[in-house]
């Protein structure tokens, strides 16, 4: 894989390792899991963890760099479900570090914002939380 693939696989295992949900990278789920999702929210199970990750800021010398990760959560039609979700997630990330996911070595995570997203089109309640990464990318230059 590559860096931001390897940081959404990477915690995806770690929230998975933690029993927050379940990570599949083929994206097949029961009705009753909690799915854990690359960028895309699937139409089922109801409840659900999407991870997006994106560059924030790269040094051109160095390989330092920060990114983000949406964790996008949703879950039934009681607020207080998806805000459980969103506490479980940030209970596993918030104030972590000193992961390797692949190529990509992490020194500290923790979340910078939340807020609800009011229900999806079939009453399920969603929230998004944004973490900052900070690590190290491997130097184009020595793979």
């Amino acid at each position: 894989m590559s860096f931001l693939p390897d940081v959404v696989d990477g915690l995806a295992r770690l929230l998975a390792a933690r029993g927050v949900g379940t990570y599949r990278p083929d994206g097949v789920y029961a009705a009753g899991e909690t799915a854990i999702t690359d960028t895309v929210m699937p139409d089922g199970p109801d409840r659900a963890i999407v991870l997006t990750a994106y560059p924030v800021t790269e040094s051109a010398a160095l390989t330092d760099t920060v990114l983000a990760v949406q964790v996008r959560t949703r879950a039934g039609p009681d607020p207080r479900e998806v805000a459980a979700l969103d506490d479980d997630v940030f209970n596993v990330l918030h104030a972590s570090g000193r992961h390797t996911f692949g190529a990509a070595r992490i020194t500290l995570v923790y979340r910078f914002s939340s807020g609800s997203l009011g229900a999806d089109a079939n009453g399920r309640q969603e929230r998004t939380s944004n973490y900052r990464l900070r690590g190290h990318r491997p130097h184009p230059g020595l793979e």
